[in-house]
């Protein structure tokens, strides 16, 4: 089992997370955004991910998908990114053949501004976790930000914890970072980034 390092963010957890996937990503690489959300992240991605990569966002919402096809298509990137309306538990249905994943960002909770009933469910987070952690390539990275102060958001937390605590520690590194004013219901960044595996 890994040790999950925990440290404090110099910044927002936001910032933290693309900063730090952003060394992951390359011209042609394959990255998901396991809950597109506002499309900010599916913007970044695509930026990341340059003319001959690919994006594969998604979300179980239209009002998400839509909102995200817009700003895409006002900076030139839609071309780069596949919307998928379907559950991040599902993912491993739309990998190409023989696929491996780059990075892959998770923004649990709720969409901002919209029907906060709606959320991410430990369950499928977790399944959709293990979708991409089983194509991630070697020094893959990935994140999960998880919003803790709703309903929902600490049993989720919860339970992707147990299960980064379950991962090999021979093969994966896990961190969790805490921002400067941590609290019980304050959000957790997870990062996590697989190990190259030695060929001597």
């Amino acid at each position: 089992m890994p040790k999950i390092l925990v440290a404090v963010a110099e910044g927002r957890l936001t910032a933290a997370a693309t900063a730090w996937i952003e060394a992951a990503l390359f011209d042609g690489a394959l990255a998901i955004d396991a809950t597109v959300g506002n499309g900010y992240d599916a913007l970044f991605l695509a930026h990341r991910v340059g003319p001959t990569g690919k994006v594969l966002g998604f979300d179980v919402q239209k009002a998400a998908l839509a909102g995200a096809r817009e700003i895409l298509k006002f900076v030139g990137s839609i071309d780069r990114v596949a919307l998928i309306h379907d559950s991040h538990s599902r993912l491993a249905d739309y990998l190409p053949a023989g696929a491996t994943i780059q990075g892959a960002m998770f923004n649990l909770g709720y969409l901002p501004r919209g029907n906060r009933q709606i959320i991410t469910k430990p369950d499928t987070t977790v399944s959709a976790l293990r979708s991409v952690l089983e194509h991630l390539a070697e020094r893959g990275r990935v994140t999960l930000l998880v919003y803790r102060g709703h309903e929902g958001g600490v049993p989720e937390y919860n339970e992707l914890r147990r299960f980064l605590e379950q991962l090999s520690e021979q093969e994966w590194i896990v961190e969790e970072l805490v921002s400067a004013s941590d609290s019980p219901i304050a959000p957790r960044l997870f990062r996590i980034v697989k190990k190259s595996i030695s060929k001597d």
